[in-house]
């Protein structure tokens, strides 16, 4: 759903950069109200999900909502965050960049262990490590300007490796090809999180500064293509011309 909102808050599509939400597993929109409230200046959609539905399905109707949507810089927590980067994947040069919380790359052993007592449960088969959200995931390559914040405090006694109390560590720190920074809170207080916040803000400038910095080599290689034309068309006009000269 996009979000109308007060103050400066662009309301342009054109240049400007557009923020996309998308939440944790039975989360809703209202966990970026903190966050949403110090990112200030930009178009906001926020992309609420059921994961009962399925992540495929789910996925379809993200990519509905983003049509026609330019300029995206997502921020995402925790299962939102494999969302984003399907979605990122697939929408390429429209996306600037973005900044996942919390998101287990790696995927979720204790995910397994509970699908096999819950195995009507969807989203433990999504987010196992070897459930097809994860491993089609590892096959993607990461934007240029991609960071995953990775909550190092909280713990659960559920869980044998270290963990922010639903994801471990390990599987935060999965990929290599992306920024990773630690924040000491646990999984739910990241998005309450100033440092958090920083963070974001800090990447925005990051993908800002990538955004113009392509655009000029963007025109270059335009102009370039068109010199191209325009020499192919004035050899081809003087070939024309002499094969017409020979004729006569």
């Amino acid at each position: 759903m996009e979000i109308g909102l007060p103050g400066n808050r662009s309301t342009d599509q054109g240049e400007n950069m557009h923020i996309v939400y998308i939440h944790g597993n039975r989360a809703s929109a209202s966990s970026f109200n903190f966050i949403r409230s110090k990112i200030t200046g930009h178009r906001e959609t926020i992309l609420e999900y059921d994961s009962d539905d399925g992540f495929d399905r789910n996925h379809d109707r993200m990519m509905e909502q983003l049509d026609g949507v330019e300029n995206i810089f997502f921020i995402a927590h925790s299962l939102g965050g494999i969302h984003a980067f399907h979605l990122a994947h697939h929408l390429g040069e429209r996306v600037l960049g973005g900044v996942t919380m919390s998101t287990p790359y790696g995927g979720s052993s204790a995910a397994s262990l509970v699908a096999c007592f819950m195995p009507f449960s969807q989203v433990m088969k999504d987010i196992r490590p070897t459930g097809g959200p994860i491993l089609q995931a590892q096959a993607m390559a990461t934007p240029a300007v991609w960071t995953n914040i990775v909550s190092v405090a909280g713990a659960s006694p559920f869980m044998l490796e270290p963990n922010d109390g639903v994801v471990t560590l390990k599987s935060m720190r999965h990929r290599r090809d992306m920024r990773l920074v630690e924040v000491d809170c646990n999984h739910f207080e990241v998005v309450l999180s100033e440092q958090a916040v920083a963070i974001i803000r800090q990447s925005i400038g990051d993908a800002e500064d990538a955004k113009g910095a392509i655009r000029p080599e963007r025109r270059m290689a335009a102009a370039a293509g068109n010199m191209l034309q325009l020499f192919s068309n004035g050899q081809s006009k003087r070939r024309q011309s002499a094969l017409e000269t020979t004729r006569r």
